[in-house]
């Protein structure tokens, strides 16, 4: 993929477009590729290629979206019957209104204005858009058209139906999902695609016609030039597909219950990967394979996520991974006997975190790790009994505690870890933030920066109230707190009220915050059950605190 030159200009003009009798927009077939992400493309890339269902809405199936066609396309003369819906004639009227090329009148300064602009900066702009506001941006001029619309497509992802709806279907259906995938693999489409995420149905409901499309998209994918992160669900790892794997420059793979014949590739080499997920259960691994050993790459894997046990076994028979820095396991690895012999395989990772599904969970037979295992460990998130356990003779930076826990056991279990500690973020059960909880935060962490309370949600009063007895934290710059709306029995507000709410509880907290942290420097207020946040940062010019976001 090449940079356009910077000398290089747009030149605008006003495009017609062919609507099918559906007046669709996005390639989007019911319940098999969708593309709802961003990426980049030159602009000198040709033409947007006929779909294989755009010219023939016959074609469609199921009532799915077409491709507008070309933009050398001319809009034919409409009858008194108009396939173009009116939807689409406001969206098409909103999409030249953006650009300001709605008349002929404004048509040639907008050309002449925009012009000016190197196809570089345009990028840019279309990035910070909305990706449901894009579609209208394609629609409003050639150059708009080649430049926005492969943003679509750097994620697609595949989703099957499951066997016995796809049986039913017709051969003129069964034609039309290949000729879409055929459509998604095209040299336009092509270069634009980073991630690729497949997953059919579960393997119980598999059937021929899920195989061979899984097939025909496996056997494409090597015809992507920047495809760097894949996902597979329930995929079978046929030796032709374990090839095709073994072939792509991926940086990211994930799978999640992938199961198949490993004999063929006992002895090939690990994959290249800089980050691999591993979504299995205990109890399938035990009946299957395992697949980790081809994915782990000692001297590439930097990041690697897993939620089965078996990921032990396998890191305690490979050589080092020196530059693994981040790793996840579930919290049933601490009750192994390979648990100490695989994290003595990762001597570089910083990140530690503890996988956990359900309450109660396993408690270690130890009280901290060994001398020489973990040594660089800086980061850690999962449960709060276990942080002194990890961190216990370490530096730590971060502890992030991801279950809900009671005040007076954070309490006892933030007493354990090394006064190091930077940032801090939990959740507490119950309804209030005791102001010994704090007091005991700013006794325990004398060079705390960053402090999160994501739960419970409280009120203005809540907040002076914790904040009143504590002594000051001269070193703290970041808090975070969860705010109670005034209509604290409604589950659900209005965004818009649920922000006036925030801005109302920050101007009344906003003195008591500064008396108990007088270095504060950014404060947010997380709201409503979205879990919007409001930030405001404090000004450099004149010490006011600023709202930087909604």
């Amino acid at each position: 993929m090449t940079t356009p030159s910077r000398r290089q200009h747009l030149t605008l003009e006003p495009l017609d477009l062919r609507f099918n009798n559906q007046g669709g927009l996005h390639p989007v077939s019911p319940g098999y590729l969708t593309a709802p992400a961003a990426s980049l493309l030159t602009p000198n890339s040709g033409v947007f290629p006929q779909s294989p269902w755009a010219a023939s809405p016959s074609s469609a199936v199921d009532g799915s979206s077409y491709f507008p066609s070309s933009p050398s396309s001319r809009l034919p003369p409409q009858s008194a019957k108009s396939p173009l819906s009116p939807g689409f004639s406001k969206l098409l009227r909103q999409a030249r209104s953006f650009t300001n090329l709605g008349s002929k009148r404004s048509r040639r300064p907008a050309v002449e204005l925009a012009s000016r602009l190197p196809p570089e900066i345009w990028l840019k702009v279309f990035m910070h858009i909305p990706l449901f506001l894009l579609p209208p941006v394609t629609l409003a001029c050639r150059s708009f058209y080649s430049l926005a619309q492969p943003m679509l497509f750097s994620t697609i992802s595949t989703h099957p139906r499951v066997a016995a709806r796809a049986n039913a279907a017709t051969q003129k259906y069964h034609k039309s999902v290949f000729q879409r995938v055929q459509f998604f693999f095209s040299p336009r489409i092509c270069p634009s695609i980073v991630e690729c995420s497949i997953s059919p149905p579960s393997p119980e409901e598999h059937g021929d016609i899920t195989d061979n499309l899984i097939d025909v998209i496996f056997e494409s994918l090597p015809k992507l030039p920047n495809l760097k992160v894949l996902g597979c669900r329930y995929v079978r790892l046929t030796p032709k597909r374990l090839d095709v794997l073994q072939r792509l420059q991926l940086t990211s793979l994930s799978l999640e219950m992938c199961f198949g014949d490993m004999m063929d590739f006992a002895d090939a080499p690990s994959v290249a990967l800089q980050e691999v997920t591993f979504k299995y259960s205990d109890a399938a691994m035990g009946r299957e394979p395992n697949p980790c050993l081809l994915f782990l790459s000692p001297n590439h894997l930097e990041q690697l996520h897993a939620t089965t046990t078996s990921i032990l076994v396998t890191l305690a028979n490979s050589s080092p991974f020196k530059k693994l820095r981040t790793l996840e396991i579930p919290v049933e690895c601490v009750t192994s006997t390979d648990l100490f012999p695989a994290l003595s395989r990762c001597p570089a990772v910083e990140h530690l975190s503890i996988h956990v599904d359900s309450v109660p969970y396993p408690r270690p037979p130890f009280e901290s790790l060994p001398d020489g295992v973990l040594p660089l460990l800086k980061t850690y998130r999962g449960p709060h009994s276990l942080a002194a356990t990890f961190l216990r003779g370490r530096s730590p930076r971060e502890v992030d505690v991801s279950l809900p826990c009671h005040p007076s056991r954070l309490e006892a279990s933030l007493a354990g870890v090394e006064r190091s500690l930077q940032s801090l973020s939990f959740r507490l059960d119950g309804v209030e933030l005791p102001s010994s909880l704090l007091g005991a935060i700013h006794k325990y962490f004398p060079v705390l920066k960053s402090l999160a309370v994501k739960e419970p949600a409280l009120s203005s009063s809540d907040i002076q109230n914790a904040l009143r007895s504590v002594p000051a934290h001269r070193m703290l710059e970041e808090v975070t707190l969860r705010i109670q709306g005034r209509d604290k029995f409604n589950l659900w507000i209005p965004p818009d009220e649920s922000a006036a709410d925030a801005v109302s509880s920050f101007r009344k907290t906003l003195p008591a915050l500064l008396v108990a942290y007088p270095q504060l420097k950014i404060i947010k207020l997380l709201h409503g059950a979205e879990g919007a946040v409001v930030k405001w940062c404090r000004s450099t010019l004149d010490g006011n605190f600023i709202q930087v976001s909604a």
